[in-house]
């Protein structure tokens, strides 16, 4: 195993995850008046949601994104990377999807090795060449071996739920006459304000800060190639600030997988304190120390 795959107990942060699930749900139940006849409602309810969380929670970000799966046929350069690093350390190939954004960008979801995915925008296609592609590439897949997808593909599928709901009554809120409306419509805001920040938090939580710095660390050692991650740093850095990719309720809650946050600059203030990830002057600098 390479030096920089190292295993962050995924499988049990995953269980954590569910367990904090069950316990706000025996919490609410209590806090209705521990009735045997009103159980049934927060079982159900739970069981419902475990199950589409475990199964799920890759394609929620997938659709976010509006990518599609691509063929080697579609995409021959980056199919062959991704098969090519895989192979290279003895990994099962994840599928390769692409998203039609022009804002520079890549992350990877999925629930277990086999059932992954790595995802990269059209926009960082467009603007790595190959040698930087790879090493992003590699930063991902490390992810992926680490463990790291699921627990934080979890966090983000419960994000994703809350903030659409929020935009959800945002917008029936202006159907309704208007002593409903402003109701709906606060909710739908407060619920958009509070939930993007509380993935961050999540993900923060279960996943350390390290394990970015881990995945620059294996990426370099997959590829053998530690300055080609770090001038796609900085080249996806520019990018995004000539492409700006919308906030939207999807879109803020999936920001978290990135190999960079979107909004670094210009998110929120709460977003900002909530995503506590190294920043991408201490990966690049930490990567050229490794390399001189």
């Amino acid at each position: 195993m390479l030096k920089g795959l190292r295993i962050h107990y995924g499988s049990l942060k995953a269980a954590l995850f569910f367990v904090v699930v069950w316990l706000f749900l025996a919490l609410c139940w209590v806090l209705t008046g521990s009735h045997l006849s009103s159980l049934i409602w927060f079982i159900i309810p739970g069981i419902a949601f475990s199950v589409f969380a475990y199964w799920c929670s890759s394609k929620l970000a997938i659709i976010a994104m509006h990518a599609t799966e691509v063929s080697e046929e579609e995409e021959p350069v980056l199919y062959a990377m991704v098969r090519d690093l895989s192979a290279r350390i003895g990994k099962p190939m994840p599928r390769v999807m692409v998203s039609p954004y022009e804002s520079p960008n890549a992350f990877a979801t999925g629930r277990s090795e086999r059932h992954a995915s790595i995802c990269c925008t059209r926009g960082l296609i467009n603007i790595l060449n190959e040698r930087e592609l790879r090493s992003v590439i590699g930063h991902e897949l490390t992810h992926i071996y680490n463990h790291d997808i699921l627990a934080s593909s979890l966090a983000t599928a419960t994000a994703t739920v809350l903030t659409y709901v929020g935009s959800w009554l945002v917008y029936v809120g202006d159907t309704y006459r208007r002593d409903i409306r402003k109701y709906c419509k606060f909710i739908g805001k407060f619920l958009n304000i509070l939930f993007a920040p509380i993935a961050s938090v999540i993900i923060n939580a279960i996943i350390p800060g390290s394990r970015e710095f881990d995945a620059d660390k294996g990426s370099s050692e997959i590829t053998g190639d530690f300055a080609a991650l770090a001038s796609a740093l900085n080249k996806i850095t520019y990018g995004m600030q000539l492409h700006e990719m919308k906030s939207t309720a999807g879109l803020q809650a999936v920001a978290s997988l990135m190999i960079i946050c979107p909004w670094n600059n210009n998110a929120p203030a709460l977003v900002r304190l909530c995503t506590a990830r190294p920043t991408v002057q201490d990966r690049i600098g930490r990567l050229m120390s490794i390399a001189a």
